[in-house]
This record gives structure tokens, sequence and C-alpha cells, in this order.
């Protein structure tokens, strides 16, 4: 599998569909999806990038707006912990998590909120959403991340009982509904205090893991339930991956 081209096609089909690419390492194993984009580089950069390599694009990015974002700060730790013997940053507020994951938007539009205000812009976002589904379905760039973290929220609907899956038709997986000793579906996760959730999905070859969570900058608040969602998630994400080393 050759993903260099897998992610060239990717950047032409965001580009005919006049949608975000991304930034981040296209050769990670891991795929961090948040709710919209708040900038982006331009996908002219992106093809200067191919050209160069990754620490082309690295080095002239702008950290000081990765340092103002509380959603790169979470990725930032979630990935270390994820990863735990990657190269971390060594200067303070410095972020360099992209190093090991591409991330992308559900929403292609740049919005100043998450938050939704009326009748007509929520169906305007669903169709986008929609589109945007549509594309991720059919992209094979997408599909060759092992690990898809959906840090989006309500933005997605996930249940069988109002026939609306859309994780499950998008990225050919399914809810992890086998039951614990407790009674409780394994793919679902809850912090003590219940107001921090994560849910577990896998395709039947257990080759590909989808995570579904709160978009992390309007839910980490506290201290204690930030270190439960991102220790919580990162040990899921290393059982996963030391699998799939286990395969080969």
């Amino acid at each position: 599998m050759d993903r260099e081209k897998l992610f060239i096609e990717f950047l032409k089909e965001c580009d005919a569909k006049e949608q975000i690419c991304g930034a981040g390492n296209h050769n990670s194993n891991i795929l961090l999806v948040g709710n919209e984009h708040y900038s982006e580089t331009p996908i002219d950069d992106w093809r200067n990038y191919l050209k160069s390599n990754y620490d082309y694009c690295a080095k002239t990015k702008s950290w000081s707006n990765f340092n103002k974002s509380k959603t790169w700060l979470y990725y930032q730790k979630l990935i270390d912990a994820a990863i735990p013997n990657r190269l971390k940053p060594t200067v303070r507020g410095e972020r360099n998590f992209e190093e090991d994951a591409f991330t992308t938007e559900l929403n292609s539009e740049a919005k100043p909120s998450s938050r939704v205000k009326g009748k007509e812009e929520r169906e305007e976002l669903r169709k986008r959403i929609e589109s945007r589904l549509k594309l991720f379905k059919q992209s094979d760039f997408i599909k060759s991340f092992p690990v898809v973290v959906l840090a989006c929220g309500s933005y997605l609907t996930n249940s069988v009982e109002k026939g609306i899956t859309q994780i499950n038709d998008t990225f050919g997986v399914e809810f992890d509904e086998q039951l614990n000793r407790e009674g409780v579906p394994i793919g679902w996760h809850k912090s003590e205090n219940g107001k921090l959730w994560f849910t577990t999905h896998h395709s039947k070859d257990k080759h590909k893991l989808v995570i579904h969570t709160w978009q992390f900058s309007l839910r980490c608040t506290k201290r204690e339930d930030r270190e439960w969602l991102i220790n919580e998630m990162a040990s899921v994400i290393r059982d996963h991956l030391d699998h799939l080393k286990n395969l080969d």
C-alpha cells in the first residue's frame, strides 16, 4: 500500500469537492478528526510539502497558533500517552503531535464556535457532514488508518435503535457490544462521575479501531476528567497498535 499515492489522491478529491484536507503525517497510524477547522494550510502548500517532506512542512507551521488551542493541547497529550517512546517537545508549549498523527475535520467550513443556532444552520451543517462522511467512506487514504479518533461529539450519530449508524457505515466498523462482567458493553467507556465518555468500534477483522468522544475543547475542563479521558483512550490505542504488530 503506497500511502503517498493515497494521500495525493485524497488531496485531489478534497480539491475537487472544495473541502479541507488536513495536516500532519499522512504515513502515521492515527487519524484525529475534530468538529471544524479555524485555520487551514492551503492545499497548494500541501502540494509543496509532497515535494519536500514532512520536516519542511512542520518547520513552516506557526507553532504559536497551536499553543493557543485547547484541542491541540489535548491532541498532544493523547499522542504522547498513546506512543510512549516518541520524542516529546523540549520547549514548553510546543506541539509536535502531528509527527505521529494526521488531523482533519468533520465540517469543512470554519466556524467561530461549534454551537449551532437555528434550523437553517443545523440543516446546512447536516448536509456538509453528510458530504464529508461520503468522502471519508470513499477515500482509500482515510481507510488506510488503523486508528481513527472522532472527537466530534453530537456531530455524529451511531444508534442502531434510531436507524442512524454514521460511524459504522463510514468506517466499516461495529460498536463493541460484548458485555463485561457488569453487563455493560465493552465499547462503552465512562468516567466515574459520568461527565466524560468515549465509545470503541472495531472492524470484523479487528484491524481497525474507531473511537468516538466529545470535542476535546468543549468537555475537558477538570484535570481529573482530562487525565481519565486521555489515559483511557491512549491505553485502548496502545493495545490496538500492539495487536496489529503481533499480526505481522
